[in-house]
């Protein structure tokens, strides 16, 4: 990768929203370790007495930190740690103003530090760049040293801990709007868990880049399509939506915060902002999500349709993208799918229904292909049937450009130039 296309990659929003994130958390535990010591001291009695609530300490926050480690997805982990701060800031507020001294508890320390510590790790584990993780050493460091000046020097004065509150309360409402997007998935995670039992499949999962921009192009039969996506993938997506569903009034803010692309619902377009959008979001570093259809599945008997333009003008202006082409198998006759009636209509509500996702390597298309719009969508759409054989589902058969050089005289002036 070129010097300066890595560079404007690393700068992407996301990435230096999680580098904020990482150095405020890690001033966090910077504040724990003396807060932690002036919390000790407070304890009546010897050494021994002093002890159990560190030991409860020291063992919440090996806990805490192993459990992100254990979590699937990488990004969703750091909605642990507003969780955490939030936690660790009320042990605070409970243990400097209002505890009485000897029962203080440790658990209630070291557990959200743990998860902060660990779903840094977790997150920066294989990231560009790994600053997070000397972040949080130098804060671990300070923070032991201002404890020890603790313990050695006194308790500091009862203003001094509402500091380290106020602070630490700042700090923590910081985390959860930067960390809005990852603590709504993982709120959102045990509800699309009751209703799908989604499971992924094919190499692409295993090599699927953590950073740097990558295309992911699927088959379209449901509206929770780009959750099934979102669900199996190891890092956020940057999905594009209708107008008629974006333009929603909760929906809006949540896709805005999310930064989903908004299409508009036109026939002919003579304007395609979505695709400028688009191509600035892979100039970011990010993970587009592109449903070439640009129209939901409506019959049992045609499971993918020809693909719009705008697949080809995406690849047109970034050739060097790497592309997975992914086969969604379960969306159909879903409850949100268009099977038998409109979604949400004539199907009973989704409870643990199987969706299985193939997921290809990924592929850069050749300029060949690229040269001319019909035969570059004809290759992405016998690489989306192709993943199916990635779940165990029989291959169907290939489009050809003759075929669909006829499809299109047909369907001409039909309105199917979709994204």
């Amino acid at each position: 990768m070129p010097k300066s296309e890595s560079s404007h990659i690393s700068e992407s929003p996301r990435i230096r929203r999680d580098r904020q994130t990482a150095l405020v958390s890690s001033v966090l535990v910077c504040l724990a370790l003396p807060t932690i010591a002036v919390l000790v001291s407070d304890i009546p009695g010897d050494a021994a007495t002093r002890r159990q609530p560190l030991v409860w300490l020291v063992g919440a926050a090996g806990l805490g930190t192993v459990m992100p480690l254990l979590y699937w997805s990488p990004y969703r982990a750091l909605g642990l740690v507003p969780l955490a701060a939030l936690g660790w800031l009320g042990a605070v507020f409970v243990g400097v103003g209002t505890a009485p001294p000897g029962n203080w508890p440790g658990w209630a320390h070291g557990l959200p530090l743990g998860l902060i510590v660990g779903a840094l790790v977790r997150e920066r584990r294989g990231a560009e760049p790994p600053k997070g993780d000397l972040w949080l050493i130098a804060a671990v460091l300070v923070g032991a040293a201002v404890a020890w000046g603790f313990v050695t020097a006194g308790r500091p004065s009862v203003w001094a801990g509402f500091f380290v509150l106020a602070v630490a309360a700042v700090l923590t409402v910081r985390t959860w709007f930067q960390l809005f997007r990852p603590l709504f998935e993982l709120a959102v995670e045990p509800v699309l868990w009751v209703l799908y039992h989604i499971r992924g499949h094919g190499p692409g999962l295993t090599v699927f880049p953590r950073t740097g921009p990558c295309l992911v192009i699927a088959n379209h039969a449901c509206w929770f399509d780009p959750l099934f996506l979102a669900k199996i993938l190891p890092r956020p997506i940057t999905p594009m939506m209708t107008a008629r569903f974006y333009d929603l009034p909760v929906i809006r803010k949540l896709m805005v915060a999310f930064g989903v692309i908004r299409v508009p619902e036109k026939a002919i377009k003579k304007e395609t902002p979505e695709i400028h959008e688009a191509i600035a979001a892979l100039d970011r570093g990010e993970c587009l999500v592109v449903f070439p259809e640009g129209y939901l599945r409506r019959s049992e008997d045609r499971p993918l349709r020809r693909f719009g333009q705008g697949i080809w003008q995406i690849l047109q202006a970034r050739p060097a993208t790497p592309v997975f082409a992914c086969w969604i198998e379960g969306g159909w006759g879903s409850y949100t799918s268009y099977f038998n009636g409109r979604p949400t209509t004539n199907k009973r509500p989704d409870f643990r229904r199987r969706i299985q996702i193939g997921v290809s390597e990924a592929v850069t298309i050749p300029p060949e292909v690229l040269a001319e719009h019909l035969a570059t969508r004809i290759d992405l759409m016998n690489r989306v049937i192709a993943a199916r054989q990635l779940i165990g589902l029989p291959p169907l058969p290939a489009f050809e450009l003759h075929t669909e050089l006829q499809v299109r005289a047909d369907e001409r002036g039909a309105g199917e130039e979709g994204v």
